[in-house]
């Protein structure tokens, strides 16, 4: 069925078709809002110039439209921007699969193998992939890298993510690059060696990544910034946790533990005083310099940032970018 929205002079400005490929929609609304919205694009996932489209719980993550594009939020968390680095946009151009179809643990092996890519294997290909991984259903026209051996290529990229696919925005096709290469609805069948054939030296250069070491092959390495990762050449990789919520961090970090010292006990009067006017002794100067001083402590060794950073007042992406800059500072 196809949706169309109005302006505000009454005319139709684009047409949404429905193509029912969730088996529950009602548990897939979108909960990606405006407030989100807005810190995706501060983060600097696009160009200024793209369109993002306000936030509307009545349109589904598998609506084809021809204006607009239909990108998750679980990519950008990762540290991506767009355009994608091109290894990653081949892939996408090849297989023809929509980006709010791609399952998280596909941009896990993609993110790695680029980076693979980058740092040890430069021959590597999208086609080689097909050594290791075939296309396979999910549900609902979903598409996973299901490996082909016991032995997988990538390592720590299945692990389940909660709630990615009600985390979706759409973006204004003629606003952003590769806009003629995009799909303008769902992939339902695909045979990925069809797609994209494996070469007679693919079989070495995927044996050449099963020889790296386990840590260069795994996702737990693999989480880059939103300012390194993009289609522009890669830097070494960051190691940082391999899954954490943003929103739960404020719980970790409280405030700096100052030893206070006991204030010393007031000065004897030989001047009667009587109970109701009993002297309150003031806090000791010494005390408040020292506690003043930790304040001051506390300030120089955090990073240099322009104020305090809320995570809980600021969308996920947003965080994830700062959080992100935070740790490659160590």
């Amino acid at each position: 069925m196809a949706t169309r929205t109005r302006s505000q002079t009454g005319e139709s400005t684009e047409t949404f078709v429905q193509q029912n490929l969730l088996k529950n929609p009602e548990k897939e609304i979108c909960a990606f809002d405006n407030a989100d919205i807005a810190a995706l694009r501060a983060s600097g996932a696009f160009f200024e110039k793209a369109i993002i489209r306000p936030f509307d719980r009545t349109l589904q993550s598998d609506v084809s439209s021809g204006e607009w594009i239909c990108f998750l939020a679980y990519p950008f968390s990762l540290g991506l921007r767009y355009p994608f680095p091109e290894f990653m946009m081949k892939f996408f151009r090849k297989t023809g699969l929509s980006f709010s179809q791609t399952m998280p643990m596909v941009w896990r092996v993609l993110i790695v193998l680029n980076q693979i890519k980058s740092l040890h294997v430069p021959d590597l290909c999208i086609e080689d992939t097909l050594i290791a991984y075939r296309l396979r259903s999910h549900g609902s026209s979903r598409l996973l890298l299901f490996s082909t051996s016991s032995n997988p290529l990538i390592l720590k990229a299945t692990k389940n993510e909660d709630g990615w696919q009600r985390k979706f925005f759409f973006v204004r096709r003629d606003t952003i690059t590769e806009r003629n290469s995009l799909p303008v609805k769902w992939l339902t069948t695909a045979n990925l060696k069809e797609l994209a054939p494996p070469t007679k030296e693919s079989e070495e250069r995927i044996q050449a990544v099963f020889q790296l070491q386990e840590s260069d092959r795994s996702f737990l390495t693999h989480l880059p910034s939103s300012s390194q990762y993009s289609s522009s050449d890669m830097s070494a990789p960051v190691k940082t946790p391999e899954v954490f919520d943003l929103e739960e961090l404020d719980s970790y970090s409280g405030p700096a533990q100052v030893k206070k010292e006991p204030s010393p006990k007031p000065a004897t009067s030989s001047k009667p005083t009587n109970s109701k006017a009993a002297a309150i002794p003031k806090p000791s100067p010494a005390t408040k310099t020292r506690a003043s001083s930790a304040r001051k402590r506390k300030e120089t060794d955090s990073p240099s940032s322009p104020e305090t950073f809320s995570f809980e007042n600021h969308g996920f992406v947003k965080a994830s970018g700062f959080m992100a800059y935070f740790l490659n500072q160590v």
